[in-house]
């Protein structure tokens, strides 16, 4: 971990920080606390947010003299286009719905993130002007990043400074300047956006929500049920075509 280069900061009026509560997003909160005042800071709220994030959101809120909420609705945006899976079935497609295929509507899980988290606070940059936009991402976070630091599309220059930080380094920065962070970071390594996202299976959020939130784990079992129900003839399928070619 080195000292923060600001020189992207000093190319540029309007500045935005993408903040989501999150441990990246609030580390570069923090290592940017003495900016502030020259950056308006974005938080999109789903109307999905676990209650420890909401918690963790207005922990941090006052210190932020220029705070841009940005409220999307999933719940209503799953009703007109689908459950979030990692797993599509062709009968989710849009030729699968014009033929009849779908019992239930399902979503690529990118499309939803797409549609209630990315796109809004991005949608918002360009609407106000904004020419340098910050996130919390890094390297570690994927195998490969869609945009790089340093790059401008539609004239928004992007900055991320914790590009080349791995997970332990956030973990060890949050905790030698005390700041504190949800419970659900003693079993995850991210937060997830969405409480009940019947999506990003790998997060292991039917157990943490079954251990802290037995409410909302009923509510995530049942949708995820839905979910396999359309998608359980299609995995069918697939194992009928490996067996029959032992």
């Amino acid at each position: 971990m080195t000292e923060l280069d600001l020189s992207p900061l000093d190319r540029h009026e309007k500045i935005a920080l993408s903040w989501s509560g999150g441990k990246d997003s609030t580390a570069v909160l923090h290592m940017l606390r003495h900016e502030l005042h020259r950056i308006t800071v974005m938080h999109v709220d789903t109307g999905d947010l676990l209650p420890e994030m909401r918690d963790q959101v207005r922990l941090f809120e006052d210190a932020i003299p220029n705070l841009v909420r940005i409220d999307t609705n999933v719940a209503a945006w799953n009703i007109e286009h689908g459950l979030p899976t990692d797993l599509l079935p062709h009968s989710a497609h849009p030729v699968g719905r014009m033929m009849g295929e779908h019992r239930i509507m399902l979503a690529s899980r990118y499309d939803c993130c797409g549609a209630n988290l990315m796109m809004p606070l991005y949608q918002r940059v360009l609407d106000d002007g904004f020419t340098l936009l910050i996130r919390g991402t890094k390297r570690a976070d994927m195998k490969q990043l869609p945009a790089q630091s340093g790059q401008a599309p539609d004239g928004v220059e992007l900055f991320y400074p914790l590009l080349d930080w791995s997970h332990a380094d956030v973990f060890a920065y949050l905790r030698e300047n005390g700041i504190p962070l949800p419970r659900l970071y003693d079993v995850m390594v991210n937060a997830p956006e969405c409480a009940r996202c019947t999506a990003w299976w790998r997060e292991g959020r039917a157990a943490y929500l079954a251990q802290h939130y037995p409410a909302l784990a009923r509510d995530y079992q049942a949708r995820l049920k839905v979910v396999a129900e359309e998608i359980g003839p299609s995995i069918d399928a697939l194992a009928g075509e490996l067996n029959a070619g032992l």
